[in-house]
């Protein structure tokens, strides 16, 4: 008997260790709703991958509440999963964001860690949801304006670097177009979900006036590498963007910015 009662307390100390995996997970999509946009590329594969990692990481923890390991990785899934929903939200995330939330709380409130600290940390929860979401809405409508932004046009450099579009922007006034410029190799594809870099946008035509059906036209050179041209106008060079100059390095990582505030 104490030998199956030590086998099975190894058992769960074994399986604890994928808590840290569920931190790892959730971490990640908090850095990625800061920097990428997310796309559900195919919605059959996602469902399956998501029933498996519900299954997975949510009956190992329940299984497992009373680990340390476990118990202390509960308590976190709610504090990452808040930009994610905050960021993320919109009718076609719903189905990432409601099986993500259901498994966050039911970790939390099945965590071996002691009814005290979850009450406290409950409650922080509780006002850090409602303050940031407040927060966040506040500041898309008074900041971001009320405008309804199109992408009109989209395409791909000649060596695939780089990536297009161009914005067509309806506002109380005239509107504006705009041609936004993209590294196009930072996206991070996991076959059924796709997270598409948005931290590092250029503009290269920005005009005050909508429907203007402007379509940029890319050509390459041996020494500039791809150009995009916008009516007759050279807008963009790769030796430029990858120009050691502090006025260029388009792209450099001092010059990522949270993609919210572009």
């Amino acid at each position: 008997m104490p030998e199956n009662i030590n086998i099975k307390l190894l058992i769960k100390r074994i399986l604890s260790l994928l808590s840290i995996g569920y931190v790892g997970l959730m971490a990640f999509l908090a850095f990625a709703s800061l920097y990428y946009d997310v796309k559900i590329v195919s919605r059959t594969s996602f469902i399956i991958l998501e029933i498996f990692l519900g299954l997975l990481f949510g009956g190992t923890m329940i299984y497992t509440r009373k680990q340390i390991l476990t118990s202390i990785a509960g308590l976190f899934g709610l504090l990452f999963y808040l930009p994610v929903v905050v960021l993320y939200y919109s009718p076609e995330n719903l189905i990432l964001l409601i099986p993500l939330g259901i498994i966050s709380v039911l970790v939390f409130f099945f965590s071996g860690a002691g009814e005290g600290i979850k009450t406290i940390l409950g409650t922080i929860y509780l006002l850090l949801y409602i303050i940031c979401i407040l927060a966040y809405y506040l500041y898309v409508s008074i900041f971001a304006g009320n405008t309804i932004d199109t992408v009109t046009y989209e395409s791909i450099s000649p060596s695939q670097a780089y990536r297009c579009y161009v914005l067509d922007i309806t506002d109380s006034s005239e509107g504006t177009t705009k041609v936004i410029i993209e590294p196009n190799t930072l996206d991070i594809d996991y076959g059924s979900i796709k997270f598409v870099e948005k931290g590092y946008k250029r503009i290269v035509y920005n005009v005050r006036k909508n429907k203007l059906n402007i379509i940029p036209e890319w050509t390459t050179d041996p020494e500039d590498g791809d150009i995009l041209m916008i009516d007759g106008e050279v807008r963009f060079r790769t030796s430029d963007a990858v120009n050691e100059d502090p006025a260029y390095r388009y792209f450099a990582a001092e010059n990522r910015k949270y993609r919210f505030l572009r």
